[in-house]
């Protein structure tokens, strides 16, 4: 967990302020994922499947109350704008250093609370697949039903609470929780009951270095490397398109460089 803080804060403020560190951004992506690994890890170590099942109950019911009694000063209770709901007052006051969007930050502090249920639902997920007495069909049917429930309750819910990304709004976790076990559904499906697995090579090295390719898109210029490159053979090229095409090179170098530490068995993990 504290690595990835780290690493985040890095990520998004390189070059890093150090001496100053009020103008330093301290949430970040990798932050999050650290944090909520680190307190679904305390949670599976302690609970059972259905214990931390009402834990994800209990948080999105309790971060619905919370933005829905608790008034902002200036702005009262149940306030959603972007400068009146509960999640950018609280960052404002109290978090450290600058925020994302000067006011607020979708990755600073109480919106930590929603984003860890993702977590917890994925854990879940992991259970089902690594459930020995249950056949490839039975794993498919569970993760296809919870999906699907997951979904419908999220949509309803936002009817009310409406599905707002930068908010982590009760209602966004539950949709995007079920995508993402119907998508889980079928890769599952794909690759492990169907045995089609040659397709997934592609994303495969990505996903081995996952961590490189985060950090390697920020910290390497591909784009000029491939205008290097390419760019000769841009010309019988309507313009509009080079952007595009030196983009898509780029990707391209990128998955070279990935390939490379994937033949080398080369992987960086936390």
């Amino acid at each position: 967990m504290v690595i990835l803080i780290v690493l985040g804060i890095i990520y998004k403020n390189a070059p890093l302020p150090l001496f100053f560190p009020s103008e330093i951004r301290y949430s970040s992506v990798l932050g999050r994922i650290g944090i909520a690994t680190f307190a679904t890890a305390i949670l599976y170590l302690n609970f059972s499947k259905t214990q931390r099942l009402y834990w994800v109950i209990g948080i999105l019911t309790a971060y619905y109350a919370a933005l829905f009694l608790i008034p902002v000063p200036g702005f009262g209770a149940g306030n959603l704008s972007f400068e009146g709901n509960l999640v950018g007052w609280i960052d404002r006051s109290i978090m450290p250093g600058i925020l994302h969007q000067g006011t607020y930050d979708e990755l600073a502090l109480l919106t930590q609370l929603p984003a860890l249920c993702l977590t917890v639902l994925g854990a879940w997920a992991g259970d089902i697949l690594c459930e020995k007495n249950f056949s490839n069909n039975k794993k498919l049917s569970r993760l296809f039903a919870i999906g699907a429930i997951l979904i419908a309750i999220g949509i309803l819910w936002g009817l009310h609470f409406p599905i707002i990304k930068k908010l982590w709004t009760s209602s966004f976790i539950l949709l995007t929780g079920g995508m993402s076990f119907l998508i889980l559904t079928l890769f599952y499906w794909l690759i492990d009951a169907r045995g089609y697995r040659k397709w997934a090579f592609f994303f495969k090295v990505i996903g081995m270095n996952s961590l490189v390719i985060y950090f390697a898109y920020s910290f390497i210029d591909f784009s000029y490397t491939a205008h290097k490159i390419f760019g000769g053979l841009l010309s019988p090229i309507n313009e509009k398109w080079h952007e595009a095409c030196i983009s898509v090179g780029a990707l391209g170098l990128v998955w070279l460089f990935l390939y490379i530490l994937y033949r080398h068995r080369l992987f960086v993990k936390i």
